[in-house]
């Protein structure tokens, strides 16, 4: 085993012990710099990963401690570079093509203390998000407010993500650096939006999640007819829905009026309207399956 060093690694996400797995040096180039530049391939003891590191010892900067001894000055830069304590998104695979490139741009700004670019870069990620979303808007002010209003964001989020648009218009426009801390919390707002917006809602696909948008109904109301033992005889809708009634936000009524309206245009073709029945006052649609339908693209 080589000489053992610490380093911060980019998978353990913080200081760790790594082995030299391969280390060359030389001088300065001007004969009267003192300093020693060395170059070392790393292996972290912890997960294995293996980085680059260069250092720089410069013996004409030298600070005097506490208890007399004297101590030069010692650079490090890690490549390839990493955010400190910062583990990137996982299944970035859920993330859409644009806004995957524009948030690994902005990371490798931010790793590589190029922190002007990394705050152009995080309000960019915002715009390419509004933009895949199809949100709209004169100004990104006006897109991060339709993206509370139509639900994708809460109102805490829409506040947040106005903070890193200030921030990224004083780096553009005034070429104002932020500082180091104020570009970690972005990250993590940003990270936030990408993770609540893409990444859990694959991961949510399992899960029973409430159904708001006509669309979603449909797709629900596709998968219950599938999931039926017989489609002989006519069902109500609420039958057809089962336990997976629960999932419909609100009155399920105007959700069944589109059905209709879709089933007599022949865009359901899995339905037919049936009988119409009366049950405790109340007028009941039913419907007829046909399962052998379902296998069929559905034009909705």
């Amino acid at each position: 085993m080589g000489e053992m060093t610490k380093s911060n690694c980019r998978s353990c996400a913080r200081q760790t012990n790594h082995e030299v797995l391969f280390e060359t040096s030389h001088g300065a180039s001007v004969p009267y710099y003192n300093e020693l530049h060395t170059w070392q391939v790393l292996k972290c003891q912890g997960c294995d990963t293996v980085g680059f590191r260069y250092k720089l010892d410069d013996f004409d900067d030298v600070t005097e401690l506490p208890s007399g001894k004297a101590r030069h000055a010692v650079t490090y830069v890690r490549y390839p570079h990493a955010v400190a304590g910062h583990h990137p998104l996982e299944y970035q695979h859920a993330i859409p093509p644009l806004i995957k490139k524009v948030y690994r741009q902005s990371l490798a700004a931010y790793a590589g203390e190029a922190g002007i670019l990394a705050g152009i870069g995080l309000r960019a990620t915002i715009e390419a998000v509004c933009t895949h979303l199809q949100v709209t808007g004169s100004s990104l002010e006006k897109r991060i407010d339709a993206l509370a209003k139509a639900g994708h964001i809460s109102t805490t989020d829409k506040r947040r993500l106005h903070a890193i648009r200030f921030l990224g218009n004083d780096a553009a426009h005034e070429v104002r650096e932020p500082k180091s801390r104020e570009l970690k919390v972005a990250l993590e707002i940003v990270e936030h939006l990408i993770n609540s917006v893409f990444i859990l809602e694959l991961k949510a696909k399992d899960l029973d999640v409430q159904v708001e948008s006509h669309e979603a109904f449909f797709k629900l109301l596709e998968q219950c007819a599938t999931n039926l033992e017989s489609d002989k005889d006519p069902l109500s809708l609420v039958a057809i829905l089962g336990r997976a009634k629960r999932r419909v936000t609100g009155d399920l009524e105007p959700f069944e009026q589109r059905l209709v309206q879709d089933v007599v245009a022949g865009n359901v073709t899995f339905l037919s309207l049936d009988s119409v029945q009366q049950v405790e006052g109340k007028s009941v649609q039913l419907y007829k399956v046909d399962k052998s339908k379902l296998d069929d693209d559905i034009p909705f």
